[in-house]
């Protein structure tokens, strides 16, 4: 006798829809049995769970008992109650087919034995998911409405901020510890020590948990805490958060209360960023340059090397930056530069500059890298606009789309793309010029040239955007607007 499983299954809106409730669904399946003289079947029930993904107690019960050669056929009322995504039902089926195990819905009245009951159910599970994407886009559109048009809470908040009235406020309580992270990371600790002086304090997360260094970067990175909301930036792809296109981002500026203002949560960006360029050597006073250092033959960096020799008479330590494809055998010309030497050059030439000297009118300026990061990633949406744009040319040279719809989307790309070269003018009109970097050097002068390194270091990769060495002589300073 064949062995029947038989899955029903409700969403919590669904509860009352008439011919929906799981005693209907049973009765249905239990009389569809006798009619077919199959024995009665076993039952799956997902009480109050939605079709839009596998993630349900009954159906992983049901796949992993079909694996286990349990099952020779799979009942349901209706198509949707198995799966609404086109590509979640044709896995599962593939994997009944796979296990010697037929499906079949006693609505639609077809069975995955026969090829015409193959072709069935793709088409009706392209209608079910179909159905399913108007759904997602009408939620879609009018959660994109309110976020145009209301400045209300429609996420979650972040650390340092609540909901009232359904918009966002400040905690103070948290705000203050948010303020401690960008005091931290502005006096050179990375995400690892911020972590850890918050858990020495007894600070907890939104959650009550620990502080991670994770979770620091995430908030740190998180434009909420500068009063920005974006709004559609990331999506779901096959069960996977991802990035949307930023073409397709609703961004809002003063949107709320701000913890840190904008201008200070760029500021702090970049000065993470630029640890992860000087990697585990951020905080070491060995070198000053670390992560700023370029070798203008090859383009790679040059890192620090400290070597020692012993005599009979004295002991020596040599301090030098080295190109690292020299070091690693590249082929790279054998550039290296003492230590000593490079640094005071440079600091000479910041003095110069806070000083008003003529010697560094000419300054080599430059965009900071979170500004240029985003120039570059506009412009690469650009391109992808090109390309969408370009599908719908060809969808309607095939008959596949109408001339309306062709004219629909021409309007949404045209569109996108002027907010995009909007937001390239706004950025790339910044004025990056030396008399900005003057008034930086002057705020920075003191750790520049007092007496801890560490400090003199991070205020260098505040100021410094990189540096090119060639034949062991400066180059080129490019300085950070």
């Amino acid at each position: 006798m064949k062995k029947i499983a038989a899955y029903i299954r409700v969403s919590t809106d669904e509860q009352a829809d008439k011919g929906n409730s799981l005693n209907e669904q049973k009765e249905r399946l239990t009389s569809y049995c006798k009619a077919m003289g199959w024995t009665e079947p076993t039952f799956y029930i997902d009480d109050g769970q939605s079709a839009k993904n596998l993630n349900r107690p009954a159906i992983q019960q049901l796949l992993k008992d079909v694996k286990q050669g349990k099952i020779d056929i799979v009942l349901t009322t209706k198509l949707d109650r198995l799966c609404r995504n086109l590509l979640d039902l044709l896995q599962t089926v593939e994997l009944f087919n796979a296990h010697d195990c037929n499906y079949v819905s006693a609505s639609e009245s077809f069975d995955t034995s026969t090829a015409v009951g193959r072709m069935t159910l793709q088409l009706l599970g392209t209608f079910a998911e179909f159905e399913r994407e108007r759904i997602s886009e009408r939620v879609k559109d009018n959660m994109m409405s309110l976020a145009k048009n209301t400045n209300k809470a429609l996420t979650k908040p972040c650390y340092g901020y609540d909901i009232v009235d359904g918009h966002y406020v400040i905690n103070e309580e948290e705000a203050k510890n948010v303020r401690l992270m960008f005091d931290l990371a502005e006096e050179g600790k990375g995400h690892r020590m911020i972590a850890k002086i918050l858990n020495d304090h007894g600070v907890k997360t939104k959650r009550g948990k620990m502080w991670d260094q994770v979770n620091v970067k995430r908030l740190i990175n998180n434009e909420t805490v500068a009063g920005i909301m974006i709004y559609n930036k990331r999506k779901n792809k096959n069960g996977k958060i991802v990035l949307r296109d930023q073409s397709e981002w609703l961004i809002k500026e003063d949107n709320h209360p701000a913890i840190i203002t904008p201008e200070r949560f760029e500021k702090v960006r970049d000065i993470m960023k630029s640890r992860s360029l000087a990697n585990k050597h951020a905080e070491s006073e060995t070198y000053l340059l670390t992560g700023l250092l370029k070798c203008k033959h090859c383009g790679n960096n040059m890192k620090g090397s400290t070597s020692r020799h012993k005599t009979k008479y004295n002991e020596y330590t040599y301090y030098r930056y080295i190109c690292s494809s020299y070091v690693l055998g590249y082929g790279c010309k054998y550039h290296a530069v003492h230590r000593d030497d490079l640094e005071n050059a440079i600091i000479d030439r910041v003095k110069s500059i806070a000083s008003g000297s003529t010697m560094e009118l000419n300054l080599i300026v430059a965009a900071s890298p979170s500004v240029s990061d985003e120039i570059k990633e506009l412009k690469a949406q650009l391109l992808k606009l090109d390309k969408r744009m370009q599908k719908q040319i060809e969808a309607y040279e095939l008959d596949l789309i109408s001339a309306d719809d062709l004219k629909a989307a021409r309007e949404r790309v045209e569109n996108n793309r002027k907010s995009i070269q909007e937001q390239i003018e706004k950025l790339e009109s910044r004025k990056y010029d030396a008399e900005s970097v003057r008034k930086n050097v002057v705020q920075m002068i003191e750790d520049i040239t007092g007496t801890d390194r560490v400090k003199a270091k991070i205020a260098l990769r505040n100021l410094i955007l990189s540096i090119e060495i060639e034949n062991s002589d400066l180059v080129s300073i490019i300085y950070k607007a």
